[in-house]
């Protein structure tokens, strides 16, 4: 019996002392994001049956507030402007280092959904994955392409950009 009543206490003191100690961590109220990794993936679309390949950009997150992510109902919110709450620009290269922008229709407005649906403040950090689609079109050139991205919060605080790393998917010129 003795055994069991040193057990249990020392099971409460252990759990005291490591949920006292824990300090949540201090991220700034403006996301920060850091370009993680690109995956391709050679699809099939469901409709047409036609052939393409699927990037999946990852970047990693922090948010102090813990804002990050949009509900369906507020998409059309006119604060959003033309970009939504993920913003990504496609770069094609043109020769060299040279590298334009090209401007693809899917990634006009672009949202992911709440990332905390208790939407109680406080830091949250973590991945977020984007799939974005390049069709094999009979005009459709392999092209060696780069992202741009960033995200903002439902305060329209916006991240800073990063750049991803080269891949090279169809692309209609």
């Amino acid at each position: 019996m003795k055994t069991i009543i040193r057990f249990f206490l020392t099971l409460i003191i252990f759990s005291a002392a490591t949920t006292s100690c824990w300090t949540p961590p201090d991220y700034s109220p403006v996301p920060e994001i850091v370009f993680n990794s690109m995956d391709k993936f050679e699809v099939i679309e469901p409709f047409s049956q036609s052939k393409q390949d699927s990037v999946v950009i990852t970047i990693d997150f922090k948010d102090g507030d813990g804002d990050l992510g949009e509900s369906t109902d507020n998409r059309n919110n006119p604060n959003y402007g033309t970009w939504g709450n993920y913003e990504l620009r496609t770069f094609r290269k043109v020769s060299g280092n040279q590298f334009e922008e090209v401007i693809l229709a899917a990634n006009s407005k672009i949202f992911f959904p709440v990332l905390k649906p208790d939407r109680k403040r406080g830091p949250i950090e973590g991945k977020l994955d984007y799939a974005v689609y390049f069709p094999y079109a009979r005009n459709a050139r392999m092209t060696t392409v780069k992202f741009q991205i960033r995200i903002r919060d439902r305060a329209l605080n916006v991240s800073n950009a990063v750049e991803s790393d080269t891949i090279s998917v169809p692309l209609l010129l």
